[in-house]
C-alpha cells in the first residue's frame, strides 16, 4: 500500500514539473517572440538604412531613403565644371553634358539589403553589415558626345598658330607685326583629365594642358628696329626690259630679310639659282670678260646695291668679290659679283639688336636699305685707293668706322678688273 502511495505521490509530481516546463516554455518562446518583433520592427524593418552603411563614405545608417538622399546631395550633386588656362576661364555646365549621378539608386539599393524577401537572408545580410562596413561609390554618367563637343569648342578657341614677328617699310615708316605664340589644345590628355574630375566628383578648377610654340623671331627680337642704318641706289637702263626685270626679281628675291645678331645673309641662298625656272629671263652678263646673254643677267647691280648699303651701315663683310670688268653703275672697287654656284655675298649681322633689309626697284633705279636699332648707327667713311695690277686697273678698298668717338679702319677687298 505504501508502494501505491509514493506511485500516485510522483507521478503527481512529474505532471507538476511538466507543467511548469510547459509554462516556461510557453512564457520564452512569448518572450522570444516579442524580442524577434521589436527586432524586426525596430532594427530590421524599421523603415531605415541598416547599421554601419556608407554611400561615397558618408554614413546613412538609421536614415530614410529620403534622408539618406538630402544628406548626401549634401555633398554629392552635378556641379558645372570650371577650366583654366593663363587668364582664360572655360566652363562645361552640367546640364549641357546631361550628367547624372546614381545617388537614389545606390540608396534604395543601401536601404533594400536588409529586406530581400527572405526573412532568414535579412538577418543574416543585417548582422554581416553590423561586422562588416559597406561603402557604395555613387557612380556617374554624361553625354560622351556633347562632352567631346564642349571640349571641341574649347580647344577651338585655344588653337592657334604660331606666327613670327614682321617687320614692313610702308614709304619709309616702320611698323611691327607682333609675333604670336602657337598653341595646341592637348585634346586627349584633357579629355582624360575631365573624365577623371568627374569621377572622382572634384569639381576644384581644372588647368588645361597646352602645348606652346614659341615664334622664332619674337617681338622683342624686332622691337628695335626703329631706324634706317644705311642706303644706296643704283640707276640701269630700264629700255632694257629683260635685264631690268631680272634687276627687279632680284631685289624682290633679297628683300625683307630679318637677320637676328649672328646670322649670316647669303645672296645666292636668297635668290636662288638663277634660271629661267626661277622666274630670271636671258639678258647680258660678264662671262670670261665678255658680255652674253644669259639667265639672270643684271643680278649683280642689285648684289653690288646691296653691298654698298651694307658696307655703308657697318655690317660685318663676310665674301665679296669684283667683276671682271669695271661696271657702269659704280666705281671700281665698289662693287659685287655674284654667280650661281661660285662667288656669292655674304654678311653678318655683327650688331647687337636685329637688322631687316629691304630692297626693291623703282623705274629705273634699284635701292637696298638696311633698317636696325638707332643704337647701332656708327659712323662709316669708305676709301678706295686705285692703282695698276699688271697693267691692269685695281682698286683696295677700305672701310673706316667711328663708334664712341673711336674709329678703326679695315680692308675689304682687293679688285682688279681687265678693263
Amino acid at each position: 500500500m505504501g508502494d501505491d502511495i509514493k506511485a500516485k505521490s510522483d507521478k503527481k509530481n512529474s505532471k507538476r514539473f511538466l507543467k511548469i516546463i510547459g509554462i516556461v516554455s510557453i512564457v520564452v518562446m512569448v518572450l522570444a517572440f516579442a524580442s524577434l518583433n521589436y527586432f524586426t520592427k525596430n532594427y530590421l524593418y524599421n523603415g531605415k538604412i541598416a547599421e554601419n552603411i556608407y554611400i561615397q563614405g558618408i554614413e546613412v545608417s538609421n536614415l530614410s531613403k529620403d534622408e539618406a538622399i538630402n544628406l548626401v546631395k549634401k555633398k554629392y550633386t552635378p556641379q558645372d565644371l570650371t577650366l583654366k588656362y593663363n587668364d582664360s576661364s572655360y566652363t562645361i555646365k552640367s546640364k549641357d553634358i546631361n550628367l547624372q549621378y546614381d545617388t537614389e539608386k545606390l540608396i534604395d539599393e543601401a536601404y533594400n539589403i536588409t529586406r530581400t524577401g527572405s526573412y532568414f537572408n535579412d538577418i543574416i545580410s543585417y548582422i554581416s553589415t553590423k561586422i562588416n562596413k559597406k561603402d557604395y561609390n555613387i557612380g556617374i554618367t554624361y553625354d560622351d558626345e556633347r562632352l567631346n563637343e564642349s571640349i571641341e569648342s574649347i580647344s577651338s578657341d585655344i588653337n592657334q598658330e604660331v606666327s613670327n614677328a614682321k617687320v614692313d617699310i610702308y614709304g619709309g615708316s616702320i611698323r611691327i607685326t607682333p609675333s604670336v605664340e602657337g598653341r595646341s589644345f592637348k585634346v586627349n590628355e584633357n579629355k582624360k583629365i575631365i573624365s577623371e574630375v568627374l569621377k572622382n566628383k572634384n569639381y576644384e578648377n581644372v588647368d588645361l594642358q597646352v602645348d606652346v610654340t614659341k615664334p622664332k623671331i619674337s617681338t622683342e627680337d624686332v622691337s628695335s628696329i626703329n631706324s634706317c642704318l644705311a642706303s644706296f641706289s643704283t640707276k640701269f637702263n630700264s629700255s632694257q626690259k629683260d635685264r631690268s626685270h631680272n634687276i627687279g626679281l632680284a631685289a624682290q628675291k633679297i628683300s625683307k630679310v630679318l637677320l637676328l645678331p649672328g646670322q649670316t645673309f647669303s645672296y645666292n641662298d636668297q635668290t636662288g639659282p638663277r634660271t629661267l625656272s626661277n622666274g630670271f629671263k636671258n639678258a647680258p652678263v660678264i662671262l670670261k670678260g665678255e658680255l652674253e646673254d644669259a639667265p639672270g643677267g643684271g643680278v649683280c647691280q642689285t648684289s653690288t646695291t646691296l653691298f654698298n648699303a651694307v658696307l655703308l651701315s657697318g655690317l660685318q663683310i663676310d665674301q665679296v668679290r669684283n667683276h671682271s670688268l669695271t661696271p657702269s653703275y659704280v666705281p671700281r672697287g665698289r662693287d659685287a659679283m655674284v654667280s650661281d654656284g661660285g662667288s656669292d655675298f655674304k654678311f653678318t649681322n655683327n650688331f647687337d639688336h636685329a637688322v631687316y633689309v629691304e630692297s626693291y626697284r623703282s623705274g629705273d633705279t634699284v635701292t637696298a636699305a638696311i633698317y636696325g636699332a638707332s643704337q647701332d648707327r656708327v659712323g662709316v667713311s669708305i676709301d678706295v685707293d686705285e692703282f695698276k695690277y699688271n697693267n691692269l686697273p685695281a682698286a683696295k678698298t677700305y672701310r673706316t668706322i667711328t663708334k664712341n668717338g673711336k674709329s678703326t679702319k679695315s680692308y675689304i677687298y682687293t679688285s682688279v678688273y681687265k678693263r
